[in-house]
């Protein structure tokens, strides 16, 4: 029995660690995404004013 528990308890611990881990990377990429957002909204920008 105690050998179940153990492994629940190694199977939660993993399940954390990869949702922390794509937390992560979500975190970093939204500072990418929102410059390339700024990018192409001040690209728009610059061209309807120049018409």
């Amino acid at each position: 029995m105690n050998r179940l528990k153990n492994m629940k308890a190694q199977n939660l611990i993993e399940y954390a660690i990869v949702v922390a881990l794509v937390s992560a990377a979500i975190a970093a990429m939204s500072t990418y995404v929102f410059r390339s957002v700024q990018a192409t909204q001040k690209a728009v920008d610059t061209e309807f004013a120049v018409q």
